[in-house]
């Protein structure tokens, strides 16, 4: 893989990890609350994130880059 790929694709997956880390903190904050259970239902649900955001990302990044760019004159 060119090094152009791996770090688009490095990035996507670190973005990943970032914001499915955000938004399942957040989440599970408001709808589970700081009880006990909490980190492993956070992890839980932080996994399920990233499993799903993933290969979304991986799908949609491409052709919104490319979307971007036109609409930005580039």
């Amino acid at each position: 893989m060119p090094s152009r790929h791996r770090a688009n694709f490095l990035f996507v997956v670190l973005m990943c990890i970032v914001m499915c880390t955000v938004m399942s903190l957040a989440m599970t904050i408001v709808n589970f609350g700081l009880r006990d259970g909490f980190f492993r239902t956070w992890a839980r649900s932080g996994l399920i994130g990233f499993l799903v955001a993933l290969p979304t990302a991986l799908l949609v990044v491409p052709p919104l880059r490319r979307l971007a760019d036109r609409l930005g004159g580039r």
